[in-house]
């Protein structure tokens, strides 16, 4: 049985595998970097720890929030990463048989497979293909 969280970005639903995320929390502003990427938001210490801000809407190119005071930083528990989001909606629950292939092409390299919660399909984010294609892994 895999556990999961379900967050939100422009309306569309994701879920992140439970095991990858330390913590969950307001999200913060960072210090911006010169010539980085326009979905990289800087850095932020958080309790101490330098944590890498990834846009996770602007990453997969989603339009832009009119209102980011109810964003969400999602800690990851491998690496020092800060993902934003625009909600954490809810937990859910799924054997390793319950998850089906992505139909989606478009989808597949970060979204391999799906999940059905609350009678909707809801990609899964592949972390390893994620954090490979920001380089910062």
């Amino acid at each position: 049985m895999c556990e999961f969280i379900v967050c939100s970005l422009a309306d569309k639903k994701f879920a992140l595998n439970f095991l990858e995320v330390e913590e969950v929390m307001n999200a913060k502003k960072g210090t911006p970097l010169p010539f980085s990427e326009a979905w990289h938001e800087g850095m932020v210490t958080i309790r101490g720890g330098v944590f890498t801000i990834l846009n996770l809407r602007k990453k997969l190119l989603l339009p832009a929030s009119s209102d980011s005071s109810e964003d969400k930083m999602i800690l990851l528990s491998r690496a020092k990463i800060a993902l934003i989001v625009d909600q954490v909606e809810d937990t859910a629950s799924a054997e390793d048989s319950q998850l089906q292939s992505n139909e989606e092409e478009w989808q597949r390299e970060l979204f391999p497979t799906v999940m059905e919660h609350q009678g909707t399909l809801i990609p899964v984010i592949d972390m390893d293909a994620f954090l490979a294609s920001t380089k910062t892994n």
